[in-house]
């Protein structure tokens, strides 16, 4: 949390690596030894203290030193740098990770035509033809589904596409979520599959931009002895589904997936919004790791009053 610059390369908070006191929070920024800290990073209190708002190893006492995940990006949601509002491919600059590097905790990438590890995805991807008109005023249906659960929570929000893609654009408009959530498995591209709708949990205190609303991950990581207590899935679970397989069958908890489960939100749009061409972002602060991930896509807004 607060840090303004990403390094790229510490994974933390997992209080089983080297570089970190197994017994202490992970601080990445080394705030609480002044002679070594960061400059960069401001001094860090969590604003998300409440176990309810938390995914994983929920019964730590706030700021204790067991309390693992205190300086975790979703403890502080939306506060800390990032490289990119886009994204970036591969999540680091290169060079690219190698079999040797123990401390590299960036992915593998593989060369497209489109992008290269490092890349951002607010410059380096061209806009696209949206296939996607909402109104301003509506409320409208966003998904999106998990590989490598690290829990903490999410936010949509929007940017002109003309403008500059960075978080000062998005902060401009972050998108309040309305009404339920719902998992929809086996869904093809939002129709078909099958639903659970439940009652979301969010946050708007403490979050930034200030006041913004955010959704904590509903699918829970009850996966290790290091995340500890998560919370109840929102669906009936199979017992013994194989948490930590990245073959396992669970539907909606565990470290890995589910693959084919999608968490689907409603936001509401201004009722005031231009008309135009946008950048949707969703940004997900974890809190299982340090890591920070954003995507972005194209939608175009119509006026609230513009024919069906």
């Amino acid at each position: 949390m607060d840090c303004a610059t990403c390094d790229g390369a510490s994974r933390g908070p997992i209080p089983s690596i080297e570089c970190a006191d197994p017994e202490k929070p992970f601080d990445m920024c080394k705030r609480k030894m002044p002679s070594t800290a960061d400059p960069s990073c401001a001094a860090a209190t969590a604003t998300l203290c409440d176990p309810k708002l938390r995914t994983v190893n929920t019964g730590a006492e706030c700021g204790a030193d067991d309390d693992w995940y205190y300086f975790s990006p979703w403890r502080k949601p939306g506060s800390a740098g990032v490289f990119d509002s886009c994204g970036v491919a591969g999540g680091h600059p290169p060079p690219a990770c190698t079999d040797n590097e123990t401390h590299c905790f960036g992915g593998t990438y593989q060369p497209t035509l489109g992008a290269r590890l490092g890349d951002h995805g607010s410059h380096t991807l061209p806009p696209t033809p949206t296939a996607v008109t909402w109104k301003a005023g509506a409320h409208v249906e966003v998904s999106w589904n998990i590989l490598a659960n690290h829990g903490g929570g999410y936010q949509y929000r929007l940017c002109p596409a003309d403008a500059t893609l960075d978080e000062e654009c998005f902060q401009k408009t972050p998108l309040p979520f309305v009404g339920q959530q719902s998992l929809r498995w086996d869904g093809v591209n939002g129709g078909g599959g099958t639903r659970h709708y439940f009652d979301g949990t969010y946050v708007s205190e403490g979050t930034t931009p200030a006041g913004s609303m955010w959704a904590k991950n509903p699918l829970p990581r009850n996966d290790t002895h290091q995340t500890l207590a998560s919370f109840a899935p929102p669906c009936d679970e199979t017992p013994d589904c194989g948490q930590h397989s990245r073959k396992n069958k669970c539907k909606c908890s565990g470290m890995w997936g589910p693959f084919n489960v999608e968490i689907v939100d409603t936001v509401a749009l201004p009722a005031e919004l231009p008309a135009g061409e946008y950048v949707l972002g969703c940004r997900w602060d974890s809190e299982e790791s340090n890591q920070i991930w954003t995507s972005c896509s194209d939608v175009t807004i119509v006026g609230k009053d513009a024919a069906a």
